[in-house]
């Protein structure tokens, strides 16, 4: 069977690519490319990467290579080639990041750096503006989901960076950094796609207009970027799969909740030294496979009302560096955020859960009144002070006050204020050898004060580089967990802030002319660790036996690997590959629960793979026709303990994409893109307590789905 779904799936690529570009191939016979015109562009990718400025490990703009801490960059070379449409996509890719997918609600859980969680524990910035939801500090919807088509490169810092970024960047830091500027090129493009049965359809448009005047005496640049997408996403009618208890996963035949209708607007401004920039998105998704079908009703077809998650951010952020002198400046900023969960949101519960409720649609109760609006007040203020030729600082204060619901469809508010102050500083010991310092304070009306510190040395050796981390973190209970209560959850008002001590140790080396490895190890230990979990409460609702609810429950230890390589292997082809070991254990759980929140077999933490692995080719058959393969392979995965299905199954998937750029004329692009090229049926573990009642046991992962885009370049 296996066997054959590849051979189908190659007759069906070879055939689409051999219709669609052979004009390209003739050209190509006449033209005779010549040789030095792929080298050229192999060298440009090269030189894009070692030499790229990075700014989000220090908020000052260093090289790649001098970054104190773990940063992946993906450029938008890589964006083009490989076809990465959202920061979701990309981030499959990069090592230290593993993925639960219910295409609903969220709509892609990441866990970076092997603790699970629900989007939580990651900061995503777009150009240094925080853009996780309010209420839960997560990234959803049109955060995790942020179109990539007018984006100049993604900057990724792993590990815990709240010496400097507070509360919440505790396993990463992610900053999108969009285009803008004369030199950055625009476009106009529209795309759409279908799923394996041709019946689900995706269909949209974006474009991204940039420019200005940068040797002006006060110079002016702009960046727009706007995206629309509507999808019917992924068929999984019909997947059912349940034990003799009722347990397990399970979508009925007319399944359509994997829906969504999104739009994103982002521009940002510069004059002179002021800057204004503006992100507004809105996603509108049905719940996906979050939830069984048999709990949940996952259709409107037959007289039912299906289930909807919608989401909504707008932000506004000002600012100027005030330039006092060589070696010392201010920088001022003010930001203003909503972040909503839309009065749209809706869910519909059969009274009697089972598949036999779909035989019922008059038996079925209605949950609404979600509306739950979130602001956000900031004032930022950044000393920049060049105190010697050899030391850098930054000072910074920062002033917070969010305004949030204590719950879904609540109007009492929730108030808080969070106060900063943190230095930073880098010192140049010698030419080869740079040492950097971090600590920060945190003074919040929720919880205790926060002291968080950040060590560490880099040393160049010729083309080899070797880097030592020591840092702490800690994440704020959010006014999610803290006060909204559901039929399967309490809440808990009572939480906590997770803490993190980090240790890591990293090499990389530049091969001259041909790209750059990197080997980083890496041990974290969590203490006041913040998870849902069953309870031995029990729950008055006859459809469930104990409530769920958020709590610190106990210890956690992590013990990581991730090895990178970017390599051009010849003229015409350059190559990635990465690899992330990872195991994670819980200590000190409490006895007050029904089921351990570890995996089946004793304290390991669950749904993190030990092994996984990325590898992708780029083959340029002409200057501008490239061709990219790549695939992700995630090693077993034991569950959690409330799991009734112990251990999920490895898979590999494959994707192609094929990038056309001055087809027949000058700017005019098409791409050809196949995720899951080979059909292959996977599976994630179930989110959170996994019970295999309400919350599935499995996550299927979309089948085959064909993209093609057309747009021009200007």
């Amino acid at each position: 069977m296996m066997r054959g779904a590849i051979i189908q799936g190659c007759i069906a690529v070879l055939a689409v690519l051999t219709a669609f570009f052979l004009p390209a191939f003739a050209r190509a016979h006449h033209d005779d490319a010549p040789a030095r015109d792929f080298e050229k562009l192999m060298e440009m990718n090269i030189d894009q990467l070692m030499e790229i400025e990075v700014i989000t490990p220090t908020r000052t703009r260093i090289k790649l290579n001098q970054s104190p801490t773990t940063v992946y960059v993906i450029t938008e070379n890589q964006i083009r080639e490989r076809g990465y449409r959202t920061l979701a996509d990309a981030l499959h890719d990069v090592p230290g990041f593993d993925f639960q997918h219910t295409y609903g609600i969220f709509p892609d859980l990441i866990h970076q750096r092997g603790l699970v969680g629900n989007n939580q524990r990651t900061l995503v910035y777009v150009d240094g503006i925080l853009d996780n939801n309010i209420s839960e500090n997560a990234a959803l919807g049109g955060t995790i989901r942020f179109p990539l088509y007018n984006v100049d490169h993604i900057e990724i810092v792993a590990g815990p960076t709240s010496a400097l970024y507070g509360a919440n960047a505790f396993n990463g830091v992610i900053n999108i950094i969009t285009k803008s500027g004369p030199d950055a090129s625009s476009h106009v493009r529209t795309f759409g796609g279908t799923w394996k049965d041709d019946e689900n359809m995706a269909g949209g448009f974006a474009f991204g207009i940039n420019g200005g005047h940068s040797d002006a005496p006060l110079p002016f640049t702009y960046g727009i970027g706007g995206y629309f997408s509507k999808s019917d996403g992924p068929d999984f009618g019909g997947i059912q799969n349940l034990n003799e208890d009722g347990l397990g996963y399970w979508w009925s035949d007319d399944f359509n909740v994997a829906d969504s209708e999104t739009y994103n607007l982002t521009a940002k401004f510069t004059y002179g030294n002021l800057r204004f920039e503006t992100i507004n998105w809105q996603y509108l998704q049905g719940d996906g496979t979050f939830a069984n079908g048999t709990y949940q009703i996952d259709t409107d077809a037959n007289g039912f009302v299906d289930s909807a998650w919608d989401f909504r951010g707008n932000t506004f952020g000002l600012g100027y560096f005030w330039d006092i002198r060589p070696g010392l400046g201010i920088d001022s900023e003010v930001i203003v955020r909503h972040t909503e969960l839309l009065n749209s949101s809706h869910e519909a519960y059969p009274n009697t859960p089972g598949p036999d409720a779909y035989n019922h649609p008059d038996d079925v109760r209605i949950a609404s009144g979600y509306a739950r609006p979130d602001d956000s007040y900031e004032i930022k203020e950044r000393l920049h002070w060049q105190a010697l030729d050899a030391l850098e600082n930054i000072f910074g204060l920062e002033a917070m006050y969010n305004v949030v619901p204590r719950g879904y469809g609540v109007y009492t508010q929730h108030k808080c204020n969070n106060y900063a102050g943190y230095w930073q500083g880098i010192y140049q010991a010698a030419p080869n050898i740079s040492l950097l310092g971090g600590y920060r304070l945190d003074k919040n009306s929720n919880y205790e004060d926060a002291h968080t510190y950040r060590l560490s040395s880099i040393v160049e050796l010729g083309r080899f580089t070797v880097g030592a981390l020591f840092s702490t973190g800690f994440r704020a209970p959010t006014a999610w967990e803290l006060f909204n209560r559901t039929p399967q959850r309490l809440d808990n008002p009572d939480l906590d802030p997770e803490k993190m001590r980090a240790v890591e140790l990293g090499f990389s080396y530049a091969i001259p002319g041909t790209g750059h490895v990197s080997l980083q190890g890496y041990h974290n230990e969590i203490r006041d660790l913040l998870m849902e979990v069953k309870t031995d409460i029990p729950n008055p609702d006859s459809n469930y036996d104990f409530w769920n609810q958020n709590r610190n429950i106990g210890k956690a230890r992590i013990t990581g690997i991730e090895f990178n390589a970017d390599l051009n292997l010849t003229a015409r082809c350059n190559v990635f590959f990465n690899y992330t070991f990872s195991r994670g254990e819980y200590s000190d759980l409490p006895d007050t629960l029904v089921d351990s929140p570890a995996a089946q077999d004793g304290e390991r933490i669950p749904n993190i793979p030990e092994h996984k692995f990325n590898v992708g080719a780029t083959y340029y058959l002409l200057p501008n026709l490239s061709f990219h393969l790549r695939s992700n392979y995630v090693y077993e995965r034991d569950t959690i303990g409330t799991n009734p299905t112990s251990k999920v199954d490895d898979y590999i998937l494959f994707h192609s994409n094929i990038h056309w750029k001055d087809a027949f004329m000058d700017g005019l692009f098409f791409e050809l893109l196949i995720n899951n090229l080979f059909d292959e049926a996977a599976y994630d573990p179930g989110i959170r307590t996994a019970t295999g009642a309400y919350y599935p046991s499995q996550h299927p992962i979309e089948g085959r789905n064909i993209w093609v885009t057309a747009g021009y370049r200007f």
